[in-house]
């Protein structure tokens, strides 16, 4: 078996899996920002990819599946639970991956997400975000499709493993690569034998609540996103490819506006123009939008900036719905030269929060 842990210095792990013999290969998690470096490294090692795979879909980062499935062709593979629309080919537990002679079996494990699977090769696994390394525990149960008593129903199915079985995850935040599952049983929190209900309970009373940016990252997965700037991911995040949509455009430098001081604005001589980045369902959906708004998603907004040219020298303020999304879209307006751009804080949640005037007109 060649397998290879990619991604070198990040906390997101990507593996390429493949058949000596054959050179039949797989790639599983794999990251956007990273695509061109994956199909390098298959032309170096001779290799022939055959199968392109997630374990889950990811909240924290965007993932490469659907841009190599665009590039290559070739199927991508999640479990039949998954949201993501792209998915080729889906699988369940117990079915099986060929790659040559080699045999790729699938473990359903929910519990952080409800297509989380773990992969099993034939010294060790695959865990995704099921289980991390020693106190980084396991993917977190509070997002959408997670739950702690289904995590700990997939936890149980590690019981009569051996202990020498290699356990390699989808992230590591310091610095690891793998651990067994014996190391594990003796570090890893989540192993204890804990009752069923104090384990959902202990996770429960960590109320975490995920970040909305997370919401917006699993969106843009479910939807296939190519665009590496098509949801923003804060730099100083926890998380792996913290940098990834911030990679050329740096959102730390945004300039941002209060709902209250927009609506001023817009009461005034000096009106900015209002640039929407949401989605059309979103402009016009419950939250609604300020009445002149543009509709422009951030998804598209590099490749219609031409659009905007004549209103370089005009204030610009960005609007999503939560804040997100607007950083993106006003750091890439002001690298591409426009100078006078705010985001909105808060988003329209926080504009409707105020009590300020929406439409939901087209």
């Amino acid at each position: 078996m060649f397998f290879e842990q990619l991604n070198e210095g990040s906390c997101c792990k990507t593996y390429l899996v493949a058949d000596e013999a054959s050179r039949d290969a797989l790639l599983v998690d794999p990251v956007l920002e990273r695509v061109d470096h994956y199909l390098g490294e298959l032309e170096r090692q001779g290799l022939s990819l055959e199968y392109i795979l997630d374990t889950h879909a990811h909240a924290d980062h965007i993932s490469g599946g659907a841009a190599l499935r665009d590039r290559t062709g070739l199927p991508y593979v999640m479990h039949r639970n998954a949201p993501c629309r792209c998915a080729d080919v889906r699988v369940d537990e117990g079915d099986v991956l060929p790659l040559g002679k080699l045999e790729i079996r699938v473990l359903h494990t929910p519990g952080h997400t409800q297509d989380s699977m773990t992969l099993f090769l034939p010294d060790r696994m695959l865990t995704g975000d099921f289980l991390f390394l020693g106190e980084g525990g396991a993917g977190r149960t509070d997002l959408p499709g997670g739950d702690p008593g289904e995590h700990w129903d997939s936890l149980q199915k590690l019981k009569g493993l051996p202990d020498d079985l290699l356990i390699f995850p989808a992230h590591d935040y310091h610095g690891r690569s793998h651990s067994t599952l014996g190391e594990e049983r003796r570090t890893n929190q989540r192993l204890r034998p804990w009752p069923r209900e104090a384990y959902v309970a202990w996770l429960d009373s960590l109320k975490l609540g995920p970040a909305e940016w997370m919401k917006e990252v699993l969106q843009a997965n479910y939807a296939c996103a190519t665009d590496p700037r098509a949801v923003w991911i804060p730099v100083d995040a926890p998380t792996c490819e913290v940098r990834g949509t911030a990679e050329s455009v740096n959102v730390q430098l945004v300039q941002t506006i209060a709902p209250q001081a927009l609506s001023d604005q817009l009461a005034s001589m000096a009106t900015p123009m209002i640039l929407d980045v949401r989605e059309l369902a979103e402009f016009v959906g419950e939250l609604g939008h300020i009445r002149g708004a543009r509709l422009i998603p951030v998804g598209q907004l590099s490749a219609r900036l031409n659009e905007l040219d004549p209103l370089k020298d005009h204030e610009i303020v960005t609007i999503c719905k939560s804040g997100g999304r607007s950083a993106t879209a006003a750091a890439i307006l002001t690298i591409a030269g426009f100078p006078r751009v705010h985001s909105l804080d808060g988003g329209m949640l926080a504009w409707n929060a105020a009590h300020l005037p929406v439409t939901r007109d087209e």
